[in-house]
């Protein structure tokens, strides 16, 4: 299967419907040539494409995230700053300048907190940046990231309702996921390798990283698609931990012990600083798969904080599929997001 198609931008849908025409306007001003990542390429997964049957995947030895790549990036025009992520971690330990002391800052930081297992009638809010094209995206950016859509979104902890903002007034809608035919309420969406994202499940799971991993791995056995499962690393285990981090917000000591899974895998690098779509500086995990795709995972060196994702073509690249054919130049930036804020909250419309 090609990686690519799990990449996932917002779909045009879903963005006519998130973003006021206001906003759109005030986009399409905000509008440039094309930004420029300060390391190589960059890219991550989407947990909810499905898998495209039409080739099975294989994977390349990983290059080294640090090498030399000349890369056409976007430079995106900001207004103001950008507000960092809230973090639900209690106190920090300075900056995390390797892998092995963010593990160890992040699981200190989330030891003396609280228990986190937020209520069915909760929400789950998030406040998203995102890179959009003007050459248009269809699971990934077809052109470069000349463009900006910013989402802030409530979604019930039980999935039964969602709220978004539209001209400046909170709307609140049923939501879209599907339903259950005998019960008629939401089923629970779930990201690539993962079976549920209820907070039972997990507040359930260990977070000691070698018994995590090998959990993710026995996940992704049940996929259609176990994406390094078996054979050459473990790719899958990465997409799965980022799935994991773009579509939910994580208990700390969870989050933690993910850290400690990217820190133990052999497919996966450090790297010391990374700038996300936001411009914010912080560390990241990478791996380039299939040979061609690097995505990185982006994390607050001090709060230790999901920040995000960039993915990027290290070479030039054609993908075939049921669906088509796609050429992808060296340096091609494919999806890049980054997590304003997110956190548990009592009602839509409030802030964490």
């Amino acid at each position: 299967m090609n990686k690519i198609r799990r990449i996932s931008p917002v779909s045009d849908a879903d963005a006519a419907r998130l973003v006021s025409g206001d906003a759109l306007a005030d986009l399409a001003g905000q509008i440039v040539a094309t930004p420029v990542l300060d390391k190589p390429a960059r890219r991550a997964a989407s947990p909810r494409t499905a898998p495209d049957p039409g080739r099975k995947r294989r994977f390349a030895v990983p290059v080294a995230c640090t090498a030399a790549v000349a890369i056409a990036a976007v430079v995106i025009a900001f207004h103001g700053h950008s507000a960092p992520a809230k973090s639900t971690a209690g106190p920090h330990f300075g900056r995390a300048n390797s892998a092995a002391q963010l593990v160890d800052y992040a699981t200190l930081s989330a030891a003396p907190g609280p228990a986190f297992n937020p209520g069915p009638h909760q929400w789950i809010y998030t406040d998203v940046l995102q890179a959009t094209s003007s050459a248009g995206t269809g699971g990934f950016l077809a052109g470069p990231p000349n463009g900006r859509l910013n989402q802030k979104t409530w979604t019930r902890v039980d999935f039964q309702e969602y709220a978004y903002l539209k001209k400046g007034k909170l709307v609140i809608a049923a939501s879209d996921v599907p339903r259950s035919a005998k019960t008629g309420q939401a089923v629970e969406p779930v990201p690539f390798g993962w079976p549920s994202v209820s907070y039972a499940y997990l507040n359930s799971l260990p977070t000691g990283p070698q018994r995590l991993m090998a959990i993710i791995k026995d996940n992704l056995k049940t996929e259609p698609d176990p994406i390094g499962a078996e054979g050459t690393g473990n790719a899958g285990v990465f997409d799965a931990v980022q799935a994991l981090l773009r579509n939910t917000v994580l208990p700390p000591r969870l989050l933690a012990g993910l850290y400690g899974v990217l820190a133990r895998d052999p497919v996966v690098h450090f790297e010391r600083s990374v700038t996300d779509l936001a411009g914010r500086s912080g560390v990241g995990f990478c791996t380039v798969q299939e040979g061609y795709l690097e995505e990185q995972i982006v994390i607050n060196p001090r709060t230790y904080a999901y920040m995000g994702y960039v993915e990027v073509a290290v070479r030039a690249h054609t993908s075939t599929g049921l669906d088509g054919t796609e050429h992808f130049r060296r340096g091609q930036v494919l999806g890049w997001e980054a997590m304003l804020a997110s956190g548990i909250v009592q009602r839509p419309g409030q802030l964490p």
